[in-house]
């Protein structure tokens, strides 16, 4: 890792170029429309598009691809989207199935025995294109591919950038995932609170969380108020790169530094003790369930959500439409609502977190075996249709997302949490028309080129270590100054900076 010698200079100007990305507006009506509902598989119909492209038969029998979708509430609409794909390109046969992060083990380990699918999502399998495996992925610079024009910002090039390598290695039209609050607004009104319009500051929502965990304590049929519960990747990923922007020395920056030391992350001024303080104060004040570390995210928190057990979680977008596929009543009913989880501490200006722009992970790739494989002309041809003008209204509409891609028509995006939370952000005349996006490179990705092979990283979640730490900090066996002595001593094993 030490023969890499990009400057911190250079790594910001990387983070600036993919952080600068522009999300198209979805404020109209686009040329293809998907009627599939999330998760039925089924009795669904699409209209095509005008100027729908044909590809010829190849000489032979039909080629099988074996296609990945994830997670699996998208599987419906995606066998529609390729269903269109197949009815224009005849030869070519799509075996579409999805994983979650129940399956994500057994779909490695069948990989791991030979099989080769076409096409892959990195997202449920949290496999991230790196300089110690970057092997695995094919390289998009060597293939023919006329789209690279077509994102808002330099997909073609950050990613090689970065790492000191040709690529990139898998890529996204999407938007970064989003994670906010999300409820039953049902059950929020019958509580009695409004924090839509309630909730402007962090003691606001600290009020706000408080005098719902004492009115879910209060009923029979409510077992919890904000249901919680464990994700390595959430926790190692997500949450501990959102909750400190809601601080004045929490902002995207201070945390970059921390990665690339220029900064500690056991500072008494550290950005990332936010997360810690944040939980550890949900847990002493019963915001959240207890034995979180042992709570399953699936089986615990998403199901009770879904039923109507519990009110709220701080999710991304895939429950909303998982609530809708299982058939809830508030979900049917237009009841879900949300909101930003960082209302602003101290007068900052109120900041969402995104995932960054795709360049490791999130999105979709073909393992290299492919290229070799005797239907590589039929996968390329599926790649490079998955990806264009023609597929991407489909699959942003099918999955709710705003997209980072040119399109010369708007969407009509009627995803729940976008049209319920993100579309208002920054929005003039929005609910939270003074709020914006973070969507900056994460200090993770941009010390990426620089991690040792096998070491365990920062937060230690691909090997769930960070399971172990957020219980201790939360049994009281070490203090949020020994979390954060934890990262720094991970830091200092994992990367030569």
């Amino acid at each position: 890792m030490s023969e890499h010698n990009l400057s911190r200079r250079k790594f910001l100007g990387i983070a600036a170029v993919a952080g600068g990305s522009l999300v198209v507006a979805a404020c109209g009506g686009s040329s293809t429309t998907t009627t599939a509902t999330a998760g039925d598989g089924g009795g669904s119909s699409t209209t095509p598009a005008a100027g729908a492209t044909t590809t010829a038969a190849p000489a032979g029998e039909t080629i099988v691809l074996d296609v990945l979708t994830s997670p699996s509430e998208y599987e419906g609409p995606y066998r529609e989207i390729w269903s269109f794909f197949e009815s224009t390109h005849p030869g070519i046969e799509i075996a579409l199935f999805s994983i979650n992060e129940d399956t994500a083990a057994a779909h490695e380990a069948k990989v791991a025995g030979g099989f080769l699918p076409a096409i892959e999502d990195t997202t449920e399998q949290q496999l991230v294109a790196g300089a110690d495996n970057f092997e695995t992925f094919v390289d998009l610079s060597t293939i023919d591919f006329p789209y690279f024009d077509k994102w808002t910002w330099d997909l073609e090039n950050t990613w090689s950038d970065l790492f000191g390598q040709s690529g990139p290695r898998t890529i996204s039209p999407f938007q970064g995932f989003v994670l906010t609050w999300q409820w039953n607004e049902e059950l929020m009104q019958r509580a009695g609170l409004d924090p839509v319009n309630d909730v402007k500051t962090w003691e606001d929502q600290k009020a706000w969380l408080d005098e719902g965990t004492a009115w879910a304590a209060a009923q029979d049929d409510v077992s919890f108020f904000w249901n919680q519960a464990w994700h390595n990747w959430v926790f190692g990923v997500q949450y501990p790169e959102i909750l400190p922007l809601a601080f004045a020395d929490g902002g995207r920056q201070r945390l970059v530094d921390c990665w690339l030391g220029e900064a500690k992350f056991n500072a008494d001024d550290s950005p990332y003790r936010h997360h810690f303080e944040f939980f550890q104060e949900a847990n002493n004040k019963g915001w959240i369930p207890s034995g979180l570390t042992t709570r399953q995210w699936e089986g615990d928190m998403e199901t009770s959500y879904i039923a109507g057990d519990s009110v709220m979680m701080f999710h991304g977008p895939w429950v909303w439409d998982k609530a809708l596929a299982a058939g809830s009543d508030f979900a049917i009913n237009d009841m879900q609502r949300g909101m930003p989880v960082t209302p602003p501490a101290d007068g900052q200006a109120w900041k969402q977190a995104a995932s960054p722009p795709s360049i490791a992970d999130l999105g979709l790739f073909m393992r290299t075996g492919n290229k070799e494989a005797a239907h590589w002309e039929q996968t390329l041809t599926a790649w490079n249709w998955i990806h264009s003008p023609e597929a991407i209204p489909l699959r942003a509409e099918a999955e709710g997302r705003a997209v980072t891609y040119k399109l010369d028509e708007p969407l009509d995006i009627a995803g729940p949490q976008y049209k319920n939370v993100l579309k208002e952000i920054g929005t003039p005349g929005g609910k939270w028309e003074d709020a914006s996006f973070e969507e900056g490179q994460t200090g993770e990705v941009l010390a990426a080129p620089f991690r040792i092979k096998g070491s365990v990283g920062v937060f230690d979640w691909e090997a769930n270590g960070n399971n172990v730490v957020m219980a201790d900090l939360l049994s009281g066996a070490i203090d949020v100054q020994g979390a954060l002595d934890i990262l720094q001593s991970n830091w200092e094993a994992s990367y030569e900076i």
